[in-house]
């Protein structure tokens, strides 16, 4: 992390760029949707609708100490926005041609690249894969895990299946984690590395707006 920061603040001290863009790339443990995360800067917000994909709002609210953290604050001399794409099922293959749209759609987004120079399989790959998914969701809750908590999550989720208030959802040393709200369910955690088991989202439709 530390070599990667280093090569980042070189390139952008090079270039000295007007407005410096980082787009973060990520997959997950579960399968069932890509979707983007925003922070509140409208700007962030507008390219993470251009990768045709969910925006999930609120979730940088829900998390601490993540590179949207880090790159939305005033650690650089330049106008900063980022915005996190998530591609995936961690050994899917399709994860990178996902990532590989997304960031040839945000080139375009941001001007890097012109529009008539995009092919149009770079948005197909990303709105196939989004179909049936909400546009926007708000983030309802976080289940923070703490050492020793002994977590394990209930087997069979997926990014954005539906889940219900009282459904047990994982286990932990203290017994049953069950939902505390209607919903849909996000990154559950299916490995032994996190600090995060699951996350709850409401989508706009679901709120009734």
């Amino acid at each position: 992390m530390r070599s990667l920061l280093n090569l980042i603040r070189k390139e952008v001290e090079t270039y000295k760029p007007e407005q410096f863009i980082l787009l973060d790339l990520h997959t997950t443990t579960a399968f069932g949707g890509i979707f983007s995360i925003a922070t509140d800067d409208p700007e962030s917000q507008r390219i993470a609708v251009e990768l045709h994909a969910p925006v999930i709002r609120g979730l940088i609210n829900g998390i601490q100490g993540t590179t949207l953290h880090y790159f939305n604050n005033d650690n650089f001399d330049v106008p900063t926005v980022c915005v996190t794409f998530e591609s995936g099922q961690h050994d899917e293959g399709l994860s990178v041609k996902r990532a590989i749209a997304a960031i040839t759609n945000c080139m375009r987004s941001v001007g890097c690249v012109r529009a008539e120079d995009v092919e149009n399989r770079h948005d197909k790959i990303l709105i196939e894969y989004s179909k049936g998914l909400p546009k926007i969701a708000d983030l309802l809750y976080c289940h923070s895990i703490l050492p020793g908590d002994e977590f394990v999550m209930a087997p069979g989720y997926e990014n954005f299946q539906k889940v219900s208030l009282g459904e047990i959802l994982a286990h932990d040393r203290k017994g049953e984690i069950r939902s505390k709200n209607d919903g849909r369910i996000l990154m559950p955690l299916y490995q032994k590395q996190g600090e995060d088991g699951f996350f709850l989202i409401k989508t706009i439709e679901e709120f009734g707006l």
